[in-house]
């Protein structure tokens, strides 16, 4: 019965430590950002001006602009991504991609603070086939998932122009 308890205890102590390794770090007042995405970097949110721009690509690019103010609970998610990211490990110019390109292409800028991460002209997807780029790709479409799930996104038309 000893031992159970002791590898019940162990196991709890352990899963708790693993959990901690998760930034539970509290979202700061002033924190804010802004992603550039899509082909050719067609779309755009900043979450402290509150700028929603599905497209830049219209015959009236003015139907399709917003503003949209993200859920606290969503900047307290797209805080702990960003922070996990560890966006000053990556070069101002990246591509999560290594190179391989596609036709037409995208462009990727995440600010935050004072770092930017501008991947121009870069592969479409969100599948990189390196850990770091997975990881930036998958912190990137987590954001583009919440802001395209709000009210404000799912009220414009639907795009104008699309691309193969």
């Amino acid at each position: 019965m000893k031992k159970i308890i002791s590898v019940l205890i162990f196991v709890l102590t352990f899963t708790l430590t693993a959990c901690s390794s998760v930034t539970t770090e509290k979202r700061p007042d002033d924190f804010s950002f802004s992603l550039v995405w899509g082909v050719y970097g067609i779309s755009y949110y900043n979450s402290e001006s509150c700028s929603l721009v599905k497209t830049t690509d219209a015959t009236n690019p003015e139907d399709y602009v917003s503003t949209m103010r993200l859920s606290s609970e969503d900047l307290d998610e797209i805080y702990a991504k960003i922070s996990e990211l560890d966006m000053d490990s990556y070069p101002e110019k990246y591509d999560p991609f290594d190179s391989m390109m596609s036709s037409p292409s995208q462009t990727i800028i995440l600010t935050c603070g004072d770092k930017k991460i501008v991947c121009e002209n870069i592969c479409l997807g969100y599948g990189s086939n390196n850990k770091k780029g997975q990881k930036f790709l998958d912190t990137v479409k987590f954001i583009i998932d919440k802001v395209t799930a709000t009210e404000e996104w799912q009220s414009f038309p639907e795009y104008e122009f699309f691309y193969d």
